[in-house]
């Protein structure tokens, strides 16, 4: 194997096991790149892949449950199947979930604001339509990590 493929193969490996943890800038893989991770959610498009807490439609808009710690969120979270945190900091973290069947990307992303509130956005990578299944994952998630708080 080339020196060439080596370092390639081992630029790969780090990136994927290695996730951001600054507030820096964030490249989506469904839009223009996010200037602060750990404040700021970047806008669902106008395709119907996409949900978020400040969709200004409200049949695209998503309410968390309140009362939930940040990190009782992100292990909800990493429940889901086939998941991966590809960045993250103390009060936020962004996440790729991946299709079974096709590998299809989503990435959704959670900020605790201030108040204690969730800040969250979850769309797909590609395609036009995600068939409600951002919506239903981050309703699976809240579900999850409500009962975990409820447990505690």
């Amino acid at each position: 194997m080339s020196t060439k493929a080596l370092a390639a193969i081992a630029l790969t490996i780090m990136t994927l096991s290695a996730p951001a943890t600054a507030a820096t800038p964030w490249q989506s893989c469904s839009g223009p790149p996010v200037t602060d991770a750990a404040h700021e959610l970047l806008p669902c498009t106008d395709r119907p892949n996409c949900v978020s807490t400040e969709h200004p439609d409200t049949e695209r808009r998503i309410t968390p449950p309140s009362g939930i710690a940040i990190d009782t969120l992100r292990q909800a979270a990493m429940a889901e199947p086939r998941s991966q945190i590809v960045a993250e900091g103390p009060r936020w973290f962004i996440v790729h979930f991946r299709s079974r069947i096709f590998g299809f990307v989503d990435e959704a992303h959670f900020i605790q604001r201030p108040d204690g509130q969730f800040a969250v956005r979850s769309g797909a990578c590609s395609g036009y339509s995600d068939f409600g299944v951002n919506r239903a994952r981050l309703l699976r998630i809240f579900t999850r990590a409500s009962d975990t708080k409820r447990l505690e």
